[in-house]
């Protein structure tokens, strides 16, 4: 009995307390339900139209001279003057240095005696072909008259009128007479070949004579055009060695900026515009030429631009340049508006971002303000672009920028979850 007695009072307090927890459960109020709401970023944005505008790209070029020229020697002697200092202005013409000029001139003496023996000899010659061939015109005449005496006598000594040792000598005396005429044709003959003998050593001679007198002007140095001295190498009283490097000069007015440009310009060099900047100092630059072949590793292809104006400019340094595309159909925004990787935030009639990839085509200055000008496939008509660096802008965030977008509402902006963005 105790038993059954023990289930059933538990069984009584079980159920009790079950009724007690319903009964709580239905007084427990019910959660209300409540609307999400989204974040609206507070912005800048800036407005930019299509237009033509002429994009720039700022470079470092080289400074080269357009002519410079290193003097060297082919003689060894000694260098008895030195009017030139490194940095020293010349004009055409100015005497640079001055080598002892004694072997030279000593060769060039040796060389005018040589040629003088061979055209004495020429001259010779000459009179000697004029007696050989006046000789000839009397040996030859000579023959004839004896050939003529020996045909009467060879007709006397038939007819027995005439004894045969006369004919036999008048023989003699003929066959004498063609052998000096041969003698004398023979030299007359040879003297062409024995003329061109004669001048071809004479020629050698002149040539010889030409080096020598080069050389002699080698001991003389002048400036070849107006420029300044960039170095040198040597000093008064040194003794210099066959192409050994004496100076270098350089035309000063003749400079040019040596840089590398985009591949995209390739074909477009002849359009180019471009200015050197160094500090305050602005210098206009003409395009000279381009590099005909490219190299599949260069990042861009060389191009050579002169300076209209290259007073105060040195070469060898490095100089700034802005080079001015030719105008084309594009955006001009600010550097804000491009974030990084070249991407632009249009925002859309319903106030949301939409990401553009952009090209940057270069810089725009007017004034103090510096643009970019760019360019991208679905650019087209007016654009209102964000210029806050938001921390990450995706595409389809909600923005709103006071005094442009309708103001949002002030219960919701009261209940703003982040910093800078507006919960509606």
């Amino acid at each position: 009995m105790k038993t059954w007695q023990t289930l059933l009072v538990s069984a009584a307090i079980l159920a009790a307390a079950g009724t007690a927890v319903g009964i709580m459960m239905n007084q427990t109020p019910e959660p209300e339900k409540t609307e999400a709401t989204e974040t609206e970023w507070r912005i800048e944005s800036v407005r930019a139209e299509p237009g033509f505008y002429h994009p720039e790209i700022r470079l470092v070029g080289q400074l080269e001279a357009a002519r410079q020229l290193t003097v060297t020697t082919p003689l060894s002697a000694d260098i008895i003057e030195l009017n030139v200092t490194e940095g020293s202005r010349v004009e055409s013409g100015d005497l640079l240095l001055r080598l002892d000029d004694f072997d030279s001139r000593q060769q060039r003496q040796q060389a005018e005696a040589d040629l003088a023996d061979i055209t004495s000899q020429l001259d010779i010659r000459q009179l000697q072909h004029a007696q050989e061939t006046r000789a000839l015109a009397v040996a030859s005449a000579e023959l004839e008259q004896l050939q003529s005496r020996l045909t009467q006598q060879q007709r006397l000594a038939e007819r027995g009128l005439a004894p045969q040792q006369q004919l036999e000598d008048l023989q003699q005396q003929v066959d004498h007479q063609q052998l000096s005429v041969l003698q004398h044709r023979t030299v007359v003959d040879s003297h062409p070949a024995e003329q061109a003998r004669l001048n071809a050593s004479r020629t050698k001679l002149q040539l010889n004579l030409d080096r020598a007198q080069r050389t002699l002007d080698d001991t003389v140095i002048r400036a070849p055009f107006a420029g300044r001295i960039a170095s040198v190498a040597v000093r008064q009283g040194q003794t210099t060695q066959p192409g050994q490097a004496l100076l270098t000069l350089y035309s000063d007015d003749a400079l040019q900026l040596k840089v590398q440009l985009p591949h995209a310009l390739a074909g477009e060099e002849q359009a180019l515009g471009a200015t050197l900047t160094q500090g305050n100092r602005e210098t206009k630059l003409q395009f000279d030429r381009a590099q005909a072949q490219l190299n599949a590793s260069q990042s861009g292809f060389t191009a050579w631009f002169h300076l209209t104006d290259a007073s105060g400019w040195l070469p060898g340094g490095y100089a700034r340049a802005t080079v001015q595309l030719p105008a084309r159909f594009s955006y001009r925004v600010p550097e804000g508006a491009v974030f990084q990787d070249g991407w632009l935030y249009r925002i859309t009639d319903e106030r949301r971002l939409q990401a553009e990839a952009v090209d940057i085509l270069g810089i725009n200055q007017e004034g103090d303000k510096r643009f970019l000008v760019v360019h991208g496939p679905d650019l087209t008509g007016e654009l209102r672009l964000l210029t806050t660096r938001l921390s990450n802008p995706i595409t389809g965030m909600r923005v709103y920028e006071p005094g442009v977008d309708p103001d949002p509402d002030p219960k919701a902006e009261s209940e703003a979850a982040e910093p800078g963005g507006v919960n509606l």
